[in-house]
Protein backbone atom coordinates (compact mmCIF):
# COMPACT_ATOMS: atom_id res chain seq x y z
CA UNK A 1 0.00 0.00 0.00
CA UNK A 2 2.94 2.29 0.56
CA UNK A 3 3.83 1.91 -2.81
CA UNK A 4 0.71 2.77 -3.87
CA UNK A 5 0.66 6.08 -2.28
CA UNK A 6 3.94 6.66 -2.99
CA UNK A 7 3.49 6.28 -6.67
CA UNK A 8 -0.05 7.84 -6.71
CA UNK A 9 -1.56 4.95 -8.00
CA UNK A 10 -5.48 5.16 -9.07
CA UNK A 11 -6.85 1.90 -7.61
CA UNK A 12 -10.50 0.61 -8.60
CA UNK A 13 -12.84 -2.05 -7.64
CA UNK A 14 -16.46 -2.92 -8.74
CA UNK A 15 -19.10 -2.28 -5.65
CA UNK A 16 -19.19 -5.09 -3.82
CA UNK A 17 -15.44 -4.18 -2.64
CA UNK A 18 -17.02 -2.30 -0.11
CA UNK A 19 -19.39 -4.95 1.38
CA UNK A 20 -16.34 -7.51 0.58
CA UNK A 21 -14.16 -5.57 2.64
CA UNK A 22 -16.64 -4.94 5.37
CA UNK A 23 -17.51 -8.82 5.72
CA UNK A 24 -13.60 -9.73 5.74
CA UNK A 25 -13.06 -7.31 8.76
CA UNK A 26 -16.16 -8.43 10.89
CA UNK A 27 -14.90 -12.22 10.30
CA UNK A 28 -11.92 -10.92 11.44
CA UNK A 29 -13.24 -9.08 14.55
CA UNK A 30 -15.59 -11.63 15.13
CA UNK A 31 -12.81 -14.43 15.17
CA UNK A 32 -11.00 -12.48 17.99
CA UNK A 33 -8.02 -11.96 15.20
CA UNK A 34 -8.73 -8.35 15.69
CA UNK A 35 -10.20 -5.79 18.00
CA UNK A 36 -12.52 -2.91 16.85
CA UNK A 37 -10.28 -0.29 17.32
CA UNK A 38 -7.76 -2.23 14.58
CA UNK A 39 -10.87 -3.03 12.43
CA UNK A 40 -11.96 0.73 12.77
CA UNK A 41 -8.43 1.70 11.76
CA UNK A 42 -8.25 -1.21 9.17
CA UNK A 43 -10.91 1.24 7.60
CA UNK A 44 -9.55 4.25 8.05
CA UNK A 45 -6.78 3.31 6.56
CA UNK A 46 -8.47 1.94 3.40
CA UNK A 47 -10.96 5.20 3.16
CA UNK A 48 -7.56 7.02 2.76
CA UNK A 49 -6.41 5.19 0.11
CA UNK A 50 -9.66 6.21 -1.62
CA UNK A 51 -10.28 3.16 -3.67
CA UNK A 52 -12.61 4.09 -6.86
CA UNK A 53 -15.36 2.49 -7.08
CA UNK A 54 -16.24 1.90 -10.12
CA UNK A 55 -19.90 0.01 -12.96
CA UNK A 56 -18.85 0.52 -16.10
CA UNK A 57 -21.98 -0.42 -18.15
CA UNK A 58 -20.59 -4.18 -19.65
CA UNK A 59 -19.13 -5.13 -16.18
CA UNK A 60 -21.75 -7.72 -14.93
CA UNK A 61 -22.03 -8.75 -18.68
CA UNK A 62 -18.37 -9.48 -19.01
CA UNK A 63 -18.16 -11.11 -15.65
CA UNK A 64 -20.71 -13.61 -16.64
CA UNK A 65 -18.73 -14.51 -20.17
CA UNK A 66 -15.01 -14.56 -17.99
CA UNK A 67 -17.09 -16.89 -15.09
CA UNK A 68 -18.05 -19.14 -17.29
CA UNK A 69 -15.26 -19.41 -19.78
CA UNK A 70 -13.02 -20.28 -17.21
CA UNK A 71 -15.86 -22.08 -15.16
CA UNK A 72 -16.37 -20.42 -11.83
CA UNK A 73 -18.64 -21.33 -9.25
CA UNK A 74 -19.01 -17.78 -8.91
CA UNK A 75 -18.96 -14.15 -10.28
CA UNK A 76 -17.39 -12.32 -7.52
CA UNK A 77 -13.86 -12.28 -9.00
CA UNK A 78 -14.79 -12.09 -12.50
CA UNK A 79 -16.93 -8.62 -11.75
CA UNK A 80 -13.01 -7.63 -10.72
CA UNK A 81 -11.21 -8.89 -13.88
CA UNK A 82 -13.99 -7.76 -16.05
CA UNK A 83 -13.45 -3.98 -14.65
CA UNK A 84 -9.83 -4.15 -15.19
CA UNK A 85 -9.89 -5.64 -18.83
CA UNK A 86 -12.67 -2.59 -19.03
CA UNK A 87 -10.35 -0.50 -17.56
CA UNK A 88 -7.52 -1.50 -19.75
CA UNK A 89 -5.35 -2.29 -16.19
CA UNK A 90 -3.56 -5.02 -13.77
CA UNK A 91 -5.89 -6.84 -11.98
CA UNK A 92 -4.13 -8.50 -8.38
CA UNK A 93 -5.30 -11.09 -7.00
CA UNK A 94 -4.91 -13.22 -3.89
CA UNK A 95 -7.24 -15.52 -4.58
CA UNK A 96 -5.08 -18.67 -5.86
CA UNK A 97 -7.67 -20.86 -7.27
CA UNK A 98 -8.61 -17.87 -9.47
CA UNK A 99 -5.51 -16.78 -10.68
CA UNK A 100 -5.02 -20.33 -11.67
CA UNK A 101 -8.06 -20.54 -13.41
CA UNK A 102 -7.29 -17.72 -15.37
CA UNK A 103 -4.09 -16.64 -16.05
CA UNK A 104 -3.44 -18.24 -19.00
CA UNK A 105 -6.37 -16.52 -20.76
CA UNK A 106 -6.57 -13.41 -19.38
CA UNK A 107 -2.96 -11.84 -18.88
CA UNK A 108 -3.50 -8.75 -17.45
CA UNK A 109 -4.97 -11.13 -13.94
CA UNK A 110 -1.68 -10.77 -11.58
CA UNK A 111 -1.01 -12.73 -8.49
CA UNK A 112 -0.30 -10.54 -5.13
CA UNK A 113 2.36 -13.24 -3.47
CA UNK A 114 4.18 -12.77 -6.85
CA UNK A 115 4.60 -8.79 -6.88
CA UNK A 116 7.95 -7.54 -6.29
Amino acid sequence: MREVIAADIVLIAPPLFEYEVESALQRRLQSGAMTSEETDRALLQLSAIGVRILAPEDMIRRARVIARRFAQPAIYDSLYAALAELRECEFWTADKEFYEAVHGGLAFVRYLPDYP
